[in-house]
């Protein structure tokens, strides 16, 4: 799994944990809160601090929301 932010970065994501950290990262470095990435992205506070922890079963559906609030992207491709 890829992540590509605005500016054309690019972060391999290995596993959820790895997800979580960057869009953490990203938030924080958008002087968002959790409250405010939530209201944005239009998913609850909770599921921001589920996807920000790591949690393995966060939905994709709200994974995506929350990316694209960030204007992050997400790729899936060959290794």
């Amino acid at each position: 799994m890829v992540v590509v932010n605005p500016n054309g970065n690019i972060s391999v994501m290995h596993d959820v944990e790895s997800l979580g950290l960057a869009v953490k990262k990203k938030r924080k470095a958008d002087g968002l809160t959790q409250q405010e990435l939530a209201a944005i992205a239009m998913v609850g506070v909770r599921f921001i601090s589920d996807l920000e922890n790591g949690k393995p079963t966060v939905q994709l559906r709200s994974v995506i929301r929350v990316l694209k609030a960030l204007g992050l992207e997400l790729v899936v491709m060959d290794k």
